[in-house]
């Protein structure tokens, strides 16, 4: 995977934004109940969601964690919901029912922004939470990242964050590849893997580096909703790199890698195995 700088990730996910709600959302939402969770904001006892003031979503993408944020949280906790896509904040906005020139919804005490996951505009201590759902091993420094997240988080406040996990437990990330590289396409080498943060001591000890007095990290396994190979090659090949890719080969050659992942999906199914991916997971207390 090419680091890609933030200007260029900006206009990946602006572009990528549709595709990502039709095909992926569906799938951060189970991660991104599990952040807020972490957070103490579902909580229904003890002190967590009494003490939970302000709250920063960090690349809310269509808005799956935003919406999950705003049913559970008090209303008179602060919440502002941000990403690095414009794109992005338009469709967060659109699942909310705000209109395309709102940037809040005063009852919720809810407000949303385009903004740098590398360079906050909030000033320092200004919130007690803060979570970013697959966002930390896209963008061009984690390390930046993480202290920006140190840097606006309170003293006693909790951060959140999820990237991918092991790639031996995450099929759903890597069966193209795999069936590509038996039919003879070559989808070339990688500047940095997108699994580049699933050792958990790297991670943990990147946000100790950052800061952080304390970091709990783990593993968990999300299944896809997927059904079948045929719905498996529909979303997985609508990726613009791969959709490039496909544009430069044959139509048979084509055909042939998309006819054999799906019934390799179809296989694995039949055996009784979930498609689905590893997910590294990190809370940390400033």
């Amino acid at each position: 995977m090419k680091v890609f700088t933030s200007e260029e990730l900006e206009q990946k996910w602006d572009g990528f934004s549709k595709i990502f709600q039709r095909y992926n959302e569906s799938a951060t939402a189970p991660v991104a109940f599990l952040l807020i969770t972490s957070l103490g904001i579902t909580s229904q006892f003890g002190s967590a969601q009494n003490s939970c003031k302000s709250i920063l979503e960090v690349a809310c993408g269509p808005g799956a964690g935003t919406k999950l944020c705003l049913n559970y949280k008090k209303d008179s906790s602060k919440f502002i919901s941000t990403d690095i896509s414009n794109e992005m904040v338009q469709l967060t906005k659109q699942s909310l029912g705000m209109t395309s020139d709102s940037n809040e919804i005063p009852e919720k005490n809810f407000k949303i922004q385009q903004c740098n996951a590398e360079k906050l505009p909030f000033e320092d201590s200004s919130f007690d939470r803060y979570f970013s759902n697959y966002c930390l091993h896209l963008v061009e420094s984690p390390e930046t990242m993480l202290k920006e997240a140190y840097r606006v988080l309170e003293k006693g406040g909790i951060a959140a964050f999820s990237v991918w996990g092991r790639p031996e437990n995450s099929n759903q990330f890597t069966i193209v590849k795999k069936i590509a590289e038996q039919v003879g396409i070559e989808m070339g080498g990688a500047a940095r893997s997108p699994f580049h943060l699933n050792d958990k001591n790297k991670i943990r000890q990147m946000a100790l580096d950052a800061g952080f007095s304390r970091v709990l990290v783990g593993h968990t396994f999300v299944n896809s909703p997927i059904q079948n190979g045929e719905e498996y090659s529909e979303v997985f090949l609508a990726a613009p790199d791969t959709q490039k890719l496909i544009q430069t080969l044959e139509k048979e050659k084509y055909l042939e890698w998309k006819s054999k992942i799906a019934n390799y999906v179809d296989e694995l199914l039949n055996k009784g195995e979930f498609i689905g991916s590893e997910v590294t997971y990190i809370v940390c207390t400033k």
